[in-house]
């Protein structure tokens, strides 16, 4: 049994974060059904691994390596489509009533326009946990302001954390932001699962990537409350990473002294010991000598050296190192399963460890609509109606799922803009 078992998610979101945190619920024994629209995306797709219109083969081989959605179902429904949408609505709102949580990413008011939104779900399960994640937030002077990533990071301080050395701002390649907020995503209604054990009532939740992002500034900002001052990294010479003979980097951060005195009397150099915190040109030099002398031995070489030291080291992995590291797969970060045209695909794991429960793929993600149909029946719809439901596909290569769940295929880029969620 796995650790969530016996819960059921309505998942609505489509980028990152809540189909990251779904992907957690999932991989913990949820039952995940995705509620998707099937129309075309204008440049977005199902959720941030797939392509915006893919064909079907296209879907079948993007869906075998797609984490965000594996071990989920998906129901195709149309919400977005005033003139269909009553009907999509009677089996959301039965899908509610059965359901534990609703996770939902779209811009603030616009589920309330599909007429799915917290106060209405509610009126068909008290018990409902409603988590909405946004980039700011369902209240506040920014609600109604667009964005993406970066701009929630801007306003939060930490992408002015980053900057040359001429104090030019710079834009990372990479930002935790999204991951974060799910992460505060599934705290919450974790929580909140709890509080309804106690209570017997559900509750909304808002998580906003802005307000996740600024809680990387948790130390910085007790520093400053506590001095008034913002401490900001010294430019300078750094004792961060080296390159060694082989071409290839190693990070050499020691700044306790125990470990930075037995890296000093490795390097044969125990003078530089009072320069663990040093500045000025003897650091500097020392920083040239240290590079050096790197310069001498392969990245093998030096963390066999140093790790017997007992000094801290580690080797600056590229992407396909870092998924084939032995720390990595021992971790069980690589998850892999048969798919029955792809052959055996890898996804990244989840980073937590029962001692009596193994997680991993259930399910490789479903093709749009693949479980509509079983749901249906599960809602107590007859075949009958089913079939009266869902006429011969609109759309070509998505199988038996036509009709009103999916619509046609026609739509306009008004009605999309105005249903977009908040970043792309």
């Amino acid at each position: 049994m796995l650790p969530l078992e016996g819960y059921r998610v309505l998942d609505l979101s489509r980028q990152m974060p809540g189909p990251y945190a779904t992907h957690l619920l999932a991989d913990l024994g949820m039952e995940v059904i995705k509620v998707e629209e099937p129309l075309p995306r204008y440049g977005m797709g199902r959720d941030d691994l797939m392509p915006s219109d893919p064909t079907a083969e296209e879907e079948v081989v993007y869906a075998a390596y797609n984490a965000f959605a594996r071990n989920k179902k998906s129901i195709a429904l149309q919400l977005l489509k005033p003139e269909i949408r009553p009907q999509a609505q009677e089996v959301f709102y039965k899908l509610a009533q059965k359901a534990d949580i609703v996770v939902e990413s779209y811009r603030p008011g616009v589920t309330k326009w599909m007429g799915v939104d917290y106060d209405t779900v509610k009126q068909h399960n008290p018990r409902i946990i409603y988590c909405a994640v946004t980039g700011y937030g369902q209240t506040g002077p920014y609600v109604k302001y667009a964005g993406h990533g970066g701009h929630f990071s801007a306003v939060s301080g930490t992408a002015s954390r980053l900057r040359d050395a001429e104090g030019i701002p710079l834009r990372p390649d990479y930002t935790p932001i999204g991951y974060l907020a799910a992460l505060y995503a599934v705290t919450g209604i974790l929580s909140a699962l709890v509080l309804r054990d106690r209570t017997g009532q559900g509750q909304f939740i808002d998580v906003s990537l802005t307000g996740a992002d600024v809680t990387q500034l948790f130390m910085a900002s007790a520093s400053y409350f506590r001095t008034g001052q913002e401490q900001r990294r010294v430019e300078g010479p750094r004792l961060d990473y080296v390159k060694c003979k082989d071409g290839k980097w190693v990070t050499i951060s020691n700044p306790e002294t125990y470990f930075w005195e037995n890296f000093c009397r490795v390097l044969g150099h125990e003078e530089w010991i009072p320069l663990r915190r040093g500045s000025g040109p003897d650091f500097e030099r020392m920083v040239e000598e240290v590079k050096a002398i790197f310069l001498t031995k392969t990245r093998d070489e030096w963390l066999k050296t140093l790790r017997e030291a007992d000094c801290c080291i580690a080797p600056l992995n590229e992407l396909p190192e870092a998924l084939e590291d032995p720390q990595v797969l021992h971790l069980g970060m690589v998850w892999e399963a048969q798919h029955p045209s792809a052959g055996k695909v890898k996804q990244m794991g989840v980073p937590i460890r029962f001692s009596d429960v193994s997680l991993g793929i259930r399910e490789l993600a479903p093709e749009l609509g693949k479980h509509t149909v079983q749901v249906m029946r599960e809602l107590g719809y007859s075949d009958r109606q089913i079939q009266e439901q869902i006429p011969p596909p609109s759309w070509p290569g998505r199988g038996t799922r036509g009709g009103w769940l999916i619509g046609p295929k026609t739509w306009t880029g008004q009605d999309f803009i105005r249903s977009c969620e908040f970043w792309r």
